[in-house]
C-alpha cells in the first residue's frame, strides 16, 4: 500500500495545476523565449519534447499502478484517486489522442472542454503526431488489460481508443516518395505497415470482447461527428464493422440496446429511434445476399421475441412489421409473421388437436401471445395490416369471457379496442356477429377455455362447448364503454344498428316457418339473437358516448330510422320501434341548427310514418311519435323558453353537475303539476331510468327522486323501478371492491328505501293496490346479506304496514316467518331489534283483530315475546320492545275478555200523554 500512496503522490504532483489551460502553460513554462531569439520550428520542436516527456512520465506512473495492481487483485482504490486516474486519462486523450487525429475522426477537443479555444495551439508534423498516437494507443491497450483501467476506458474513452486504432489500422499510406512537407521512405513504409497489422489485430480484438451495444454507440458517434465530417476510410471502416456487428449473433438486440438504454423504452418515448433502429435493419447490410440477410435478421428477430422481455418487444415487433411491408413475399419473413400474429387464430386453433383434453396453447403461451398483440396494438405508431389482428379476434374476445383478472382483462379489452380501430365497417360488422353469436358455420367448437393461477389456457373440449352468448354480451358492452375514440364509437354502434335490421329481415323471412310440423312454436336462432341486439342497443343507446358520437354524425340514426321503418312499418314490433324513436328524439333533441337544416329534406319524408305510428296502441310509442313530429316541424329543439325545456337541456348537458341539477329541476316541475311537463310523464319517465346508470351518486339519487315523483302519474312503473333498484343497485353503481364502496351502495339503497315508503304515504289507501310488489320486495330484503339493508327493510315494512292500515291478508303469515327468522337466527343486533319492533308495532295496529287475523299464530308469538322480556342477558333494546308489544298484546286480550259495559242508560220522555209505555 505504501508503493502505491507514492505513486499516486506523484501522480498528482504531475497534473496538481487546477485546470487543463493552467496544466498546458506548466509542462511548456519556460519553453517560450523572447521573440527573435530562436525560431518557431525550434521552439515547436522543444514543445513536443516536453508534451512527450509530460506524456511518458504519466504513462509511467499509471504502468507502475498496473504493474501493482496484476500483482495483487485484491488492491482497492480509492475514491479520491479514481477520479485522479479519471483526470490523468483526460489528460492524456486530451493532449496525446485528440490532438493527433485526422480531422474529422473522432470527437475534437473544442467539443469536449469548454475552454478548449484558450489552450495553446501546438504545431506538431505528421511524423511527431504519429509517435505520440502510438505511445498514447499502446498505453490504452496495456491499460485495457488492467480491470479498474480498463472500466475508465471503457466509460469514458471508448470513442477515442476507437478513433486512434481506426487511424493506425486503416489510415490509407503513401507510396514511399517525396511530398510537399513529408517524405516517405522506404523505412518508414515499411515500419508503417508493420504496425497497421499490428492494430489491425488490436482493433479485431476489441471489437470482438467489447460490450456490443456500447461498441455499437460509439461507432455510431464517431460517423455522426460534424464539422468537419469524418473522412470517406473512416465511413467505410465504420459502416463495415457495424454491419458485421449486426449480422453476428446477438447483432440485433445489441443494436437495440445501443439505442434504447434506459428500461422504460417502451412507454412512448424512444420512437425516433425506434424508427432509426427500423431503417437500419431494414437496409441490406454486408456482402451477403439479400435473402440469407433476411434469414439472419428473421433468425435473431425470433430469439428476441423468445427472450419475452417486454423491453424489446415494441423495438422488435416495429422491425418485424417493417420488414413484412418492404418484403412481403420473403418466405422467412412470412414465416415469422404467421408464427407472431396466428398464434390466437380460432380456425387454426380448431384444428390443432382432437384428442379430448389436449392443452393447445399453455399459460405462458398465451400470456406470450398477449404480450406480441399488445406491443402491435398499444405501442406502436405504425398502419398495421387489419389482416394480421382480425384473425385474432374471437379468440381474445373469449379469452376475455373466461378471465377474472383485472389485469389481463384490461389488457385484452386494449387489444381489441386497437384492433378495432383498423378495421372497416363490414370487418368490425362481422367480427360483432362472431363475438356475440359465434363463428358463422356454427355455435359450438371443441375448445375450452379454462383459467389457472397460472393464467388462462386453451383446451380441447371432449364434449361441443356452446357459444356463451350471456357473457359474450356482458363483456361486448363492457368493451364498448371502455372505448374511448369517437370514431371507433361510430363504427361500433353503425355496425350493431346494421346487424339490428339484417336479423329483422331474417326474422321476417323465417317467420312463415315458426310453426313446426307438430304445430308447436319453434324457436329460432335469428329470434335469440335478435333479442340480443335489443338487448344490446337498449343499454347502449342512451350512453353519453352514443349521444355525442349523434350530435358530431346524426345521419347514422335518420339511416336506421330509413332502412327500419320506412320499408315496411306493419312489421315492426314495439320495442324496435321504441329504440329507433329513442333515437330519433335523442338526436333531434341534440343536434345544431347547421345540421339539421342539412338533413330537413330526409326529416320530413319521417313525417308521415311518425303520424301514422302515433296512434299505435302502445302510449309510450305515441308519446314518442309526438314529440318527434313537433321537434321536426320545429326545425329542431325549441328554444330554451319554458321551464321544462330548460331543464331538458340541463339533463342532456355534457357536464354532471348541470346534469343533476337538470334532474333535480324536472322533479321539481313535476311536484308542481306542471303541464307540460305531466304531458311528457312517459318520456321523462324512460328519461329517469337511463340516469339510473349513471355512476355519480348525486346523479343516482336526483334520478330516483325524479321516479318517486312520477308516482302519482305512473304509479305501477314507478315502484317497480323503485323496488328493483332497492333490492340489486345498478351495475354501474355497485363496483364493491372497498369498505367505503359496500358503505356506500348501502346508503343509497336505505335512502331509496326511504324514497319507497315516502310514496306509500302519499299513496294513502291507493296503496293497497300495490301491496303485493311493496311487501315482497321488503321481505326479499330481510333476506340481504348486509344487516344495514335488513334492519332498512324490517323499518320499512312497518311503516309500509301501518300506511296500509296493516290490511295485508295472508301475507301477514309470511311476514311473521320472516320476522321470526330474523329474531330467533340474526346475528346482527339491529336486526332483532328492528323485527321485535315490527311485532310490537303488528299488533299495535291490527288492534281487536289480532285474535282474529293471528289466529294459532298468536301463542308462539307470546311465549317468544315473554322469553325475550324475562332474558336477563338479551339485549335492553330488544327487551323494550318485546315488554311494549307484551303490553299491547295484554291490552288487547283484557278488552277482548273484559269488555267495559256501558253503566249508563238513556230514557227518552215523550211529550204525548196518550203513548203507552206498559200494557
Amino acid at each position: 500500500m505504501s508503493d502505491l500512496s507514492l505513486i499516486f503522490e506523484r501522480i498528482s504532483k504531475l497534473v496538481k495545476a487546477e485546470n487543463e489551460n493552467d496544466l498546458i502553460l506548466a509542462i511548456f513554462k519556460g519553453s517560450i523565449n523572447p521573440v527573435g531569439m530562436e525560431s518557431d520550428a525550434e521552439e515547436n520542436l522543444k514543445k513536443y519534447k516536453l508534451l512527450k516527456i509530460f506524456i511518458q512520465n504519466i504513462i509511467h506512473e499509471i504502468d507502475l499502478l498496473a504493474l501493482e495492481i496484476s500483482t495483487n487483485e485484491e488492491i482497492l482504490i480509492s475514491v479520491k484517486n479514481q477520479k485522479l486516474l479519471r483526470t490523468c486519462f483526460h489528460i492524456l486523450i486530451s493532449l496525446g489522442i485528440s490532438t493527433c487525429l485526422i480531422p474529422g475522426l473522432g470527437i475534437s477537443l473544442d467539443k469536449r472542454c469548454i475552454s478548449a479555444h484558450s489552450i495553446p495551439h501546438i504545431k506538431l508534423t505528421d511524423e511527431q503526431k504519429y509517435d505520440i498516437l502510438v505511445i498514447c494507443t499502446d498505453f490504452l491497450q496495456r491499460s485495457y488489460n488492467v480491470p479498474v483501467l480498463k472500466n475508465i476506458i471503457i466509460t469514458f474513452h471508448l470513442s477515442d481508443y476507437l478513433a486512434a486504432l481506426i487511424q493506425l489500422a486503416f489510415a490509407p499510406l503513401k507510396k514511399p516518395g517525396v511530398y510537399p512537407r513529408f517524405t516517405m521512405t522506404q523505412d518508414m513504409y515499411d515500419k508503417f505497415n508493420s504496425d497497421r497489422q499490428k492494430y489491425i489485430k488490436l482493433y479485431d480484438y476489441l471489437v470482438s470482447n467489447c460490450f456490443q451495444p456500447m461498441l455499437m454507440k460509439e461507432l455510431l458517434v464517431l460517423q455522426s461527428v460534424a464539422d468537419p465530417e469524418p473522412p470517406l476510410f473512416v465511413k467505410r471502416v465504420i459502416a463495415k464493422e457495424m454491419s458485421r456487428r449486426l449480422t453476428v449473433s446477438g447483432g440485433l438486440i445489441s443494436l437495440i440496446r445501443c439505442f434504447i438504454e434506459s428500461h422504460e423504452m417502451d412507454t412512448g418515448v424512444e420512437w425516433k429511434k425506434i424508427d432509426m433502429i427500423c431503417k437500419i435493419v431494414a437496409t441490406k447490410h454486408g456482402n451477403m445476399s439479400e435473402n440469407d440477410y433476411l434469414k439472419n435478421i428473421m433468425y435473431q428477430l425470433k430469439q428476441i421475441l423468445s427472450l419475452n422481455n417486454v423491453h424489446y418487444l415494441a423495438t422488435a415487433m416495429s422491425c418485424l412489421l417493417t420488414l413484412y411491408k418492404k418484403y412481403n413475399e420473403c418466405e422467412p419473413i412470412l414465416t415469422l409473421v404467421k408464427e407472431v400474429f396466428n398464434t390466437l387464430n380460432y380456425d387454426d386453433l380448431t384444428l390443432k388437436s382432437n384428442l379430448p383434453g389436449t392443452i393447445i396453447l399453455t399459460p405462458q403461451e398465451v400470456e406470450h401471445s398477449l404480450q406480441f398483440l399488445q406491443a402491435c396494438t398499444s405501442m406502436i405508431k405504425l398502419d398495421l395490416p387489419s389482416d394480421l389482428l382480425k384473425n385474432n379476434l374471437l379468440m381474445l374476445f373469449l379469452l376475455r369471457i373466461k378471465c377474472t383478472t383485472n389485469e389481463t382483462k384490461t389488457k385484452i379489452t386494449d387489444i381489441i379496442l386497437k384492433s378495432l380501430e383498423i378495421l372497416n365497417m363490414i370487418e368490425i360488422q362481422n367480427i360483432i356477429e362472431k363475438f356475440l353469436f359465434g363463428p358463422e358455420e356454427s355455435n359450438t367448437s371443441n375448445i375450452s377455455i379454462e383459467e389457472y393461477k397460472a393464467g388462462l389456457a386453451v383446451k380441447c373440449s371432449a364434449v361441443p362447448v356452446d357459444h356463451p352468448k350471456n357473457d359474450a354480451l356482458m363483456n361486448f358492452i363492457d368493451i364498448f364503454y371502455a372505448t374511448t375514440n369517437n370514431t371507433l364509437i361510430n363504427k361500433l354502434f353503425e355496425s350493431c344498428l346494421h346487424i339490428f335490421i339484417n336479423l329483422k329481415a331474417e326474422r321476417q323471412i323465417k317467420a312463415k316457418n315458426l310453426i313446426n310440423v307438430q304445430g308447436e312454436p319453434q324457436l329460432l336462432s335469428s329470434d335469440e339473437n335478435y333479442a340480443v341486439m335489443l338487448q344490446i342497443l337498449a343499454e347502449i343507446s342512451a350512453s353519453e358516448k352514443i349521444i355525442g358520437a349523434l350530435k358530431e354524425n346524426p345521419c347514422i340514426v335518420i339511416n336506421f330510422m330509413e332502412s327500419l321503418l320506412l320499408k315496411d312499418i306493419t312489421n315492426s314490433d314495439e320495442e324496435c320501434n321504441t329504440i329507433a324513436l329513442v333515437l330519433l328524439n335523442t338526436v333531434l333533441s341534440n343536434i345544431n341548427d347547421t345540421k339539421i337544416k342539412e338533413l330537413k329534406e330526409r326529416l320530413y319524408k319521417l313525417l308521415p310514418l311518425l303520424k301514422k305510428l302515433s296512434k299505435d296502441d302502445s302510449e309510450y310509442i305515441s308519446i314518442l311519435c309526438n314529440e318527434s313530429i313537433s321537434l321536426i316541424i320545429a326545425d329542431g329543439p325549441k328554444s330554451k323558453g319554458s321551464e321544462y325545456e330548460k331543464a331538458l337541456s340541463n339533463i342532456y348537458d355534457d357536464l354532471l353537475p348541470v346534469r343533476a341539477h337538470g334532474v333535480m329541476e324536472m322533479t321539481k316541475l313535476i311536484e308542481k303539476a306542471d303541464p307540460e311537463t305531466i304531458s311528457r310523464r312517459h318520456y321523462l319517465f324512460c328519461l329517469f331510468q337511463e340516469q339510473l346508470k349513471d355512476t355519480d351518486s348525486y346523479v343516482y339519487l336526483s334520478a330516483v327522486n325524479g321516479i318517486a315523483s312520477l308516482a302519482m302519474h305512473c304509479t305501477s312503473e314507478a315502484l317497480t323501478v323503485l323496488c328493483k333498484e332497492f333490492l340489486e343497485i345498478s351495475d354501474e353503481q355497485k363496483n364493491i371492491v372497498t369498505t367505503e364502496s359496500q358503505n356506500r351502495t348501502a346508503e343509497l339503497r336505505m335512502k331509496i328505501g326511504d324514497i319507497i315508503v315516502k310514496v306509500t304515504r302519499k299513496l294513502g289507501e291507493m296503496a293497497v293496490v300495490h301491496k303485493t310488489v311493496l311487501l315482497n320486495t321488503m321481505l326479499c330484503a330481510c333476506r340481504d346479506d348486509d344487516p344495514l339493508i335488513r334492519a332498512s327493510a324490517l323499518s320499512n315494512l312497518a311503516e309500509i304496514a301501518l300506511v296500509l292500515n296493516y290490511k295485508i291478508g295472508t301475507i301477514i303469515y309470511e311476514v311473521l316467518l320472516c320476522i321470526w327468522s330474523i329474531i330467533e337466527t340474526d346475528k346482527a343486533i339491529e336486526c332483532r331489534r328492528a323485527g321485535v319492533m315490527v311485532v310490537s308495532s303488528l299488533l299495535k295496529g291490527l288492534g281487536k283483530d289480532t285474535l282474529i287475523e293471528l289466529k294459532e299464530n298468536l301463542l308462539p308469538i307470546y311465549r317468544t315475546l315473554n322469553k325475550l322480556y324475562k332474558d336477563a342477558n338479551e339485549d335492553t333494546v330488544v327487551r323494550l320492545h318485546a315488554q311494549i308489544a307484551l303490553e299491547e298484546l295484554n291490552d288487547i286480550v283484557t278488552e277482548y275478555l273484559l269488555p267495559n259495559l256501558p253503566s249508563q242508560k238513556e230514557f227518552l220522555m215523550l211529550d204525548k200523554k196518550d203513548d203507552i209505555f206498559f200494557k
